[in-house]
């Protein structure tokens, strides 16, 4: 149960960020990257393991890259922009940065 909610938490995180990313641009963007971080160190908070916090980043990279990608109508949820790119990079990396053990 604690991996499907992992999984579903770390999705939902990442739909809100694709959503939010492109309104007021630096605002936009600040928010979904912050949320990202936030969401994923609650899973491990909440779950006290860090394997949970590692589940909800792959669901996280799950939603980004097909938020990325072209869809059926060749629509994109993230395009290739400043915001986009930024979403893209620095919201992996601060996953990464939220999964890692605190010294």
């Amino acid at each position: 149960m604690k991996f499907l909610s992992s999984l579903f938490f770390g999705a939902l995180v990442a739909i809100s960020a694709t959503l939010i990313h492109q309104t007021l641009p630096p605002l936009g963007v600040a928010v979904g990257i912050i949320a990202t971080y936030v969401g994923i160190w609650y899973i491990g908070r909440r779950y006290g393991k860090r394997r949970y916090k590692f589940y909800a980043l792959i669901a996280w990279l799950v939603v980004i890259a097909k938020a990325g990608s072209f869809g059926a109508g060749n629509e994109l949820l993230i395009q290739g922009d400043s915001p986009g790119s930024a979403l893209l990079m620095i919201g992996f990396l601060v996953g990464l940065v939220a999964v890692l053990p605190r010294p």
